[in-house]
This record gives structure tokens, sequence and C-alpha cells, in this order.
């Protein structure tokens, strides 16, 4: 049976998020009826519905994130998330965005606690 978007992006969420060593705390948990990563301050990222990663930046790297093209915001009902922000599916299989949107989203919650 072929995956879904959302069970094919979990996947590929979580071989990015293979490279946090141990130490750092991470661990899967249920989120918006899929799999979200978290530490002890709480959720970091998930996948959409449609595959897409979504992670916690500090406002104004999310903002950033938004202007120059590499993500979209994230809208829940009315309400756009001002710290959350969409990636779209890599491309040709390179998980390096979001590795790199992953460790943003990791210590940005991390310092949070």
């Amino acid at each position: 049976m072929p995956l879904g978007d959302r069970d094919a992006g979990t996947l590929l969420m979580h071989e990015a998020a293979a490279d946090f060593p141990a130490e750092a705390g991470v661990t899967s948990g249920r989120m918006f009826n899929g799999t979200g990563l978290r530490v002890s301050a709480g959720f970091f990222a998930f996948v959409s519905s449609i595959g897409r990663l979504v992670v916690k930046l500090p406002q104004h790297e999310a903002h950033a994130m938004i202007d120059s093209g590499r993500a979209e915001p994230v809208v829940m009902g009315k309400r756009t998330m001002r710290e959350w922000v969409s990636l779209p599916p890599p491309e040709h299989g390179d998980l390096s965005g979001w590795r790199a949107a992953l460790q943003a989203a990791h210590a940005f919650v991390t310092a949070e606690d």
C-alpha cells in the first residue's frame, strides 16, 4: 500500500531528526492526528496532512523564511500562527533544509524551557 503524504513526510521528518544526539531529549508524540517531535518544553515540529514539515521558530525567523519564499505561514482556522511555518517536502531527497529547520526549531523550543 502506498504511503499517504503525511506518512511519507513523517518518515522523512524522522530521518532528518536522526542527527539529534540522545542527550538532546527529542521524543515523538501525537500532535494534530499525526506524529510530532518534542522536548520537555513542548513540540517543535510535526508533519501536516499534506506532507509539509511544520516547525516552531522565533517570530522574526519565521517571517524571514516566509518572506524569502522558503516557507509558508501556518493558519489554524482563521488564526495565523506567528511562530510556526510550513516547509515543502524536500526535492530530490535532499533533507538539508528540513534538518536545518529542525535544528533551529529544537534550539528555539529548548531555549524557552
